[in-house]
C-alpha cells in the first residue's frame, strides 16, 4: 500500500484530476452558452455542436473521478469543494468527447502502446504524474529508476485499487499526452513573411523628436459637461457590440441575519469553562486525557499539542493565548480561564523541561514494502548504524551513506541533511528523538514512514519548554439564539413578498443589502461565506422566476446564518440592456465631449499660444516609436500619439490629437529612419516565437467561434 499512502500524503489528488485538461478550461468561463433550468429533453446535459449528451455520460465520468478520489484518499467524505472539481473534471470529460477529439482524428494524432508504457515508466520520458507520485528524480544521466512504478502497473490487477489507481492514471497521461502534441504541433505552424518582420523592425527602430502640449482632461470639470441620456444612447449604439452578456446572468440584492453567540450565551459557555478548569486543576493524572475529551479541539494554535502533546517554548505558550506568567510556573499550574478568539481556554502545566529550541539532523529511511518487511528495514538500519557509531562517521560519510541507502526523495540527494526544524514540526517520534538526546548522536527509531537513522548534526542553545494540558471551550450560539434569528428572518421574509416591501423593511431595520452581481446558472460561491450557494442560485434561474422576486428564507451550510435574496437584475445571453451600460458609458462620454470642447478651442493654434492661453504642459521629447509604452515625462500611454508622430512631417504641426488622458498638440522636430538592413531572419524568428508563446490563447479563441455549447447541468446540481 506504499503508493496509497504516498498520493494520500501529497493530497495533490485534485491536481492529477486535472492534468492534462489545459486546454480545455477556456470551455468552463465566460464561452458557455448557458441553459436555463426547465428545458426539455430531461436527461439531456448538454448540447455541443448538435449532439446530445446524455446525464449518464456525464455520471459515467463523474463516478469515475469520484471513485479514483476515494480510492486515493482511502474515504468517502467529500466538501463541497472537492465535490465541484469532481464535477468539472467530469464535464471536461465530456468536452474531450465532443469538442477535441474531432480536432485530434482530423489530424491523426494517437498514443500507441509504446508510447504510453514510456510515459508511464520510460527512464528518459516519465510523465510527471508518475514523477510527482512515485517520488522520482533524474540521476545524472538524466534518467528516472523508475523500477518501482513499472512494478506497480506490472502487478496491478491484483489489488483492485491499485488497479482503479493505475487505469485513472493512464487515461488522464494518455488526454494530456495527445493534447500537448496537438498543441506543440499548432504552436510549429506560425510563420512570419519578410515583408510583416520588416514592418516591426520598422515600427521599432524608426524615431521621431517632438514637441508637444498637453491639456488633461481633469481641467474641465466634470460638472461643467452636461450628458444627456441622448449621448449616452447614441454612444451606447455606436459601441454596441462592447456589452455583450456571455451567458444569462443575475444579479441577487440579500439581507443576513447572523447567527451569533448572546451575551448569556458567552457567560454560560465561560462558567462551563470555569467548572472544567477547576477539575483539572485537581486532577494529578491524566490531565492530557481530560483536556481533550472536554474540549472543541479546533482551535488551529492547538491543534499539535493535543495531537503530539509537544513540548511548546515561550512563543508557542503566548500564540495559544497565555502570558508570559502562566509560562514561567512551576510544574501543576492551572491558568485562569481566558477568551481567545471564539474560544475561552485554560491550560496546566504537566510538565517542564530544558531542550533546545532547533535541531540541524541527517537522517536515512527504509521503507517497508510487500517484499520486505518493518522487521528487515531495522535488521538493516541497525548494521548501518553500528557502521556509523563504530568508525565515528562525520557529516561526509553519513551524507555517502544516505545517498546509498536512503529511500526519502526530499533528503537523499542532500545526504540525508533535513536542515534545521523546531520542536513539534517533525512526527512525534522523530521529534522526539531529536530533542531528547546530545549532538553527534546517532539513533534508530521506528515511524509511520519507516526506520530512521537518525544523525543529530547541531542543536541550538536548551530554553525552557513546558508540556501543556489545554482545554478549550468554543463560543457558540444557543438554540434560543438560533430560534430568535430564524423567526427574525422569516418575519422580515413574510412582510416582504414585493421588491418595495423588500427595500423599505431593510432600511427600517437598519439590514445592510448586499450584492452579487452578474451570477450565472453553474455560479456556485455567489455569496462570500454560503457554501450551499447552489440552492440561491437555483432559486434565481427557475424559469418561472421574474425580476423582483423576493425569496424563502435561506440558511447557510454551517448554520450559522439565514439569508433572504431579491431578484434585482435579469439579463439574458446577447447585448447588454443599455440601461445596465449607464455607469460605464458616462465617463466615457463625458471625456469624449471634453475632447470635441478642447479640440474645437486648440484648433489651428499654435503650441506656444496653446501653452499660453490655457496654461497647458509643453516639453520636448526624443526617440518616440511606434511601439513607445508612454510618453517620457508624463508616464501616459498614448498610442494615438505615437502614430500620428511617425506619420507627420518634420516641421509640421499636428491636428488637435484626442488622447486617453488628455487632448495633445505635436510638433515633429526630427525623424531618423530605420538603418537598412537585409537580413529579418532574426526578426521573423522573434515574432514567430512570440505566436508560439500564444498559440494557446489564439488556438482557444479559434475553437469558441466555431463550437456551439448549450449547457444544461444547472438542471441537475
Amino acid at each position: 500500500m506504499a503508493v496509497l499512502q504516498n498520493i494520500r500524503e501529497k493530497c495533490g489528488v485534485l491536481v492529477i484530476v486535472i492534468v492534462g485538461l489545459a486546454l480545455l478550461a477556456f470551455l468552463l468561463g465566460d464561452f458557455l452558452s448557458s441553459g436555463r433550468i426547465g428545458h426539455g429533453d430531461d436527461s439531456v446535459v448538454a448540447k455541443i455542436n448538435g449532439s446530445k449528451v446524455d446525464y449518464s455520460e456525464w455520471t459515467a465520468n463523474y463516478n469515475n473521478h469520484r471513485l479514483f478520489y476515494e480510492v486515493a484518499q482511502q474515504g468517502r467524505n467529500i466538501d463541497s469543494n472537492t465535490e465541484r472539481s469532481l464535477r468539472e473534471s467530469a464535464w471536461n470529460d465530456i468536452l474531450n468527447t465532443y469538442v477535441w477529439n474531432k480536432y485530434y482524428e482530423e489530424v491523426g494524432l494517437g498514443i500507441s502502446d509504446e508510447e504510453l508504457e514510456d510515459l508511464l515508466y520510460g527512464p528518459k520520458h516519465a510523465h510527471n504524474i508518475i514523477v510527482q507520485n512515485f517520488g522520482l528524480q533524474k540521476n545524472e544521466n538524466g534518467e528516472y529508476d523508475t523500477k518501482t512504478a513499472k512494478n506497480f502497473f506490472d502487478n496491478a490487477e491484483t489489488d483492485p485499487n491499485y488497479e482503479i489507481i493505475a487505469e485513472y492514471w493512464k487515461k488522464a497521461i494518455k488526454e494530456d499526452q495527445i493534447s500537448s502534441k496537438y498543441g506543440n504541433m499548432l504552436s510549429k505552424g506560425f510563420y512570419t513573411p519578410t515583408a510583416l518582420a520588416k514592418m516591426y523592425y520598422e515600427d521599432q527602430t524608426t524615431t521621431v523628436d517632438l514637441q508637444y502640449v498637453y491639456r488633461e482632461y481633469s481641467s474641465i470639470k466634470d460638472e461643467d459637461i452636461t450628458v444627456s441620456d441622448k449621448d449616452l444612447k447614441a454612444y451606447y449604439d455606436a459601441h454596441k457590440k462592447r456589452f455583450v452578456e456571455e451567458q444569462d446572468n443575475r444579479d441577487l440584492e440579500y439581507v443576513v441575519f447572523d447567527i451569533v453567540p448572546s451575551e448569556s450565551d458567552i457567560e454560560e459557555i465561560k462558567k462551563s469553562t470555569e467548572e472544567l478548569r477547576n477539575e483539572l486543576d485537581a486532577l494529578e493524572e491524566n490531565e492530557v486525557s481530560f483536556a481533550q475529551v472536554n474540549s472543541s479541539n479546533s482551535r488551529p494554535e492547538d491543534r499539535r499539542i493535543y495531537k503530539d502533546e509537544a513540548f511548546a517554548n515561550q512563543k508557542d505558550v503566548e500564540t495559544m493565548g497565555f502570558d508570559e506568567e502562566f509560562f514561567n510556573s512551576e510544574k501543576g499550574t492551572t491558568s485562569d480561564v481566558k477568551m481567545a478568539g471564539n474560544f475561552f481556554i485554560c491550560g496546566k502545566i504537566i510538565e517542564t523541561a530544558n531542550r533546545p529550541d532547533s535541531v540541524n539532523a541527517s537522517h536515512i529511511l527504509l521503507i517497508p514494502n510487500d517484499s520486505v518487511t518493518m522487521e528487515m528495514c531495522k535488521a538493516k538500519a541497525d548494521s548501518i548504524a553500528n557502521v556509523l557509531r563504530s568508525t565515528k562517521a562525520d557529516s561526509a560519510a553519513f551524507a555517502a551513506m544516505a545517498i546509498q541507502f536512503s529511500q526519502d526523495p526530499g533528503s537523499k540527494n542532500n545526504g540525508g541533511n533535513l536542515g534545521d526544524f523546531t520542536e513539534g514540526t517533525m512526527i512525534t517520534e522523530f521529534n522526539d528523538a531529536c530533542f531528547e538526546n546530545a549532538a553527534g548522536t546517532i539513533q534508530v527509531i521506528e515511524s509511520p514512514f519507516g526506520v530512521h537513522i537518525i544523525k543529530i548534526n547541531s542543536q541550538t542553545k536548551p530554553v525552557r519548554k513546558v508540556k501543556l494540558a489545554v482545554l478549550d471551550q468554543e463560543i457558540k450560539f444557543s438554540d434560543n439564539t438560533y430560534e430568535a434569528a430564524f423567526h427574525a428572518s422569516n418575519k422580515f421574509m413574510a412582510t416582504s413578498q414585493t421588491a418595495e416591501d423588500f427595500d423599505k423593511n431593510a432600511t427600517e431595520q437598519g439590514l445592510n443589502v448586499r450584492m452579487a452581481n452578474r451570477i450565472t446558472d453553474m455560479s456556485d460561491n455567489v455569496i462570500p461565506g454560503i457554501d450551499n450557494g447552489r440552492e440561491i442560485v437555483r432559486w434565481a434561474f427557475n424559469e418561472d422566476r421574474k425580476l423582483g422576486d423576493v425569496s424563502n428564507v435561506f440558511e447557510s451550510s454551517a448554520r450559522d446564518k439565514f439569508l433572504v435574496v431579491k431578484l434585482s437584475k435579469i439579463r439574458e445571453k446577447g447585448f447588454t440592456p443599455f440601461e445596465d451600460t449607464k455607469e460605464i458609458i458616462e465617463p466615457e462620454v463625458r471625456k469624449q465631449m471634453k475632447a470635441e470642447k478642447m479640440m474645437a478651442e486648440m484648433k489651428g493654434m499654435t503650441i506656444e499660444a496653446i501653452a499660453q492661453k490655457f496654461e497647458a504642459k509643453t516639453d520636448n521629447i526624443s526617440n518616440i516609436n511606434f511601439s513607445s509604452f508612454s510618453i517620457p515625462g508624463l508616464g501616459l500611454i498614448e498610442p494615438k500619439v505615437n502614430a500620428v508622430a511617425l506619420n507627420t512631417e518634420v516641421n509640421a504641426v499636428s491636428a488637435p490629437i484626442d488622447g486617453n488622458n488628455g487632448v495633445y498638440v505635436i510638433k515633429v522636430l526630427k525623424k531618423t529612419e530605420a538603418p537598412e538592413k537585409q537580413d529579418f531572419e532574426n526578426d521573423k524568428l522573434a515574432k514567430m516565437q512570440e505566436y508560439m508563446r500564444n498559440y494557446s490563447y489564439r488556438m482557444n479563441n479559434a475553437v469558441k467561434k466555431v463550437t456551439k455549447i448549450d449547457d444544461r447541468r444547472a438542471k441537475f446540481f
